[in-house]
């Protein structure tokens, strides 16, 4: 990645995860209700057999009552995963338990990575894509490591949606060729279908 495009995304990133750690946590886990309840009235959501969630980290929409209630409605729970930091290598392992997700790397919760539990990209019928903040056309900036873009590659476009609070959505976000767009953003209030190029 070039210089400037990465002290543009750090400019991004510096300015609404301000942001969004100044939301009050009371009012930050009524918007995170408020999108899952969209997410449940979305037919590929109820149809989906298998869905990946991320396991939310400090501000980030926050994910463990959508995890426990997708388990309760007996799908498939599929949560990011790293074996070896820095490598830039990320696995979709399934999630049984939320209590199972005790490992911590960066400081987000994961579980385990045992070899039968890593699930296939093509296997996975939705994707929900964490980020700082997101554009109209889906393109994301999410903490920099890359993790999630690389791993993104090959999954249709269609199957990723990003969850943001509504203020975490802007014009135009600093873009590379190897950035990946979300098909869907889901806010607190509204849906944001992406039209694809």
């Amino acid at each position: 990645m070039n210089d400037y495009l990465e002290s543009e995304k750090r400019k991004v990133r510096y300015e609404f995860l301000n942001l969004r750690n100044r939301i009050d946590s009371i009012l930050a886990s009524a918007y995170s209700n408020m999108i899952f309840a969209r997410i449940k009235k979305l037919p590929v959501y109820e149809k989906a057999k298998t869905v990946m969630f991320y396991l939310s980290y400090g501000s980030e929409v926050a994910t463990d009552a959508m995890i426990s209630s997708a388990l309760e409605e007996d799908k498939n729970v599929i949560v990011p995963a790293i074996q070896n930091p820095g490598d830039g290598k990320m696995f979709a392992v399934k999630l049984y338990r939320l209590e199972d997700a005790y490992q911590s790397v960066y400081g987000i919760r994961q579980p385990e990575i045992n070899q039968e539990d890593i699930v296939e990209k093509d296997e996975i019928d939705l994707v929900f894509v964490p980020g700082i903040a997101f554009d109209y056309e889906g393109f994301r900036v999410g903490y920099g490591k890359g993790y999630f873009d690389r791993w993104l590659e090959k999954v249709p476009f269609e199957k990723s949606i990003g969850l943001a609070y509504d203020f975490q959505v802007t014009d135009k976000m600093p873009t590379g060729k190897y950035d990946l767009p979300v098909g869907t953003i889901i806010t607190e209030k509204r849906i944001i279908q992406i039209k694809k190029n």
